[in-house]
């Protein structure tokens, strides 16, 4: 549902180039993993889809809206990493933590409308029994998939996620693998996520990217692990 079309894009950290030159196209309802060694960029290339940093150099643009726009109409779901670990603390709900996705794309919502956006967020991810539990007292897993659903409350195009396996066991993780594999087919929403995962997140995913400074790798899964998902340095150096 949503085209990603990243041309000519740099951007340093106090002088200290992290990514040079990225030129990526992504179609809509591609499921797109960024794969690549601690420090490569991964993370900076999620905040710049997000628009949460400026390209330096080149452009970002989401069916050719700024990244900014994108997410001020709410059609980006972003969720940081350990986003559910930095509010584990938080008083609140699970359904609390859910409403507030549908708060922030639409403010104006009746509590009848959000109460049935929630429900079907819930049910969808596949944690409403969890409703009225605090999200303190979640699994990993659990919080990650809380995080997933308010994030999909505004009803977005684009699912950004910043290594949403990070620190959860790999059962939790091949969930939620699973989980957005769905989303990306049923509702075809374009999906681009960070993992560090090779072979569980190349298993689900449609593409993937390969950064380390620049773009080493971009293309389809199946060939990724057919040719390159056993030799690292073919592709994190620039296959």
């Amino acid at each position: 549902m949503c085209n990603i079309d990243v041309t000519g894009l740099s951007f340093a950290y106090r002088g200290r180039p992290v990514l040079t030159d990225i030129n990526l196209k992504v179609d809509k309802g591609s499921f797109v993993v960024i794969l690549g060694p601690n420090g490569s960029g991964k993370s900076t290339l999620i905040k710049l889809v997000a628009g949460l940093l400026e390209p330096q150099q080149g452009t970002v643009h989401l069916d050719g809206l700024s990244p900014q726009t994108y997410r001020k109409q709410g059609l980006m779901g972003y969720v940081p990493q350990n986003y559910g670990n930095n509010t584990a603390a938080f008083p609140a709900t699970v359904e609390e933590v859910v409403r507030l996705g549908v708060i922030a794309q639409q403010p104006r919502v009746s509590r009848t409308a959000a109460r049935h956006i929630v429900d079907h967020m819930l049910s969808f991810v596949g944690i409403a029994e969890l409703r009225h539990r605090r999200i303190s007292d979640l699994s990993g897993g659990q919080q990650q998939r809380v995080m997933v659903a308010r994030a999909l409350a505004g009803n977005p195009r684009l699912l950004l996620l910043d290594e949403p396996t990070s620190g959860i066991d790999m059962e939790a993780s091949a969930r939620i693998y699973e989980l957005l594999a769905s989303l990306n087919h049923n509702l075809g929403i374009t999906v681009l996520m960070v993992s560090h995962d090779i072979g569980k997140a190349t298993q689900y995913a449609s593409q993937v990217a390969c950064i380390n400074n620049g773009l080493c790798y971009f293309g389809d899964s199946k060939h990724f692990r057919s040719h390159y998902k056993e030799s690292p340095h073919s592709w994190y150096y620039g296959a």
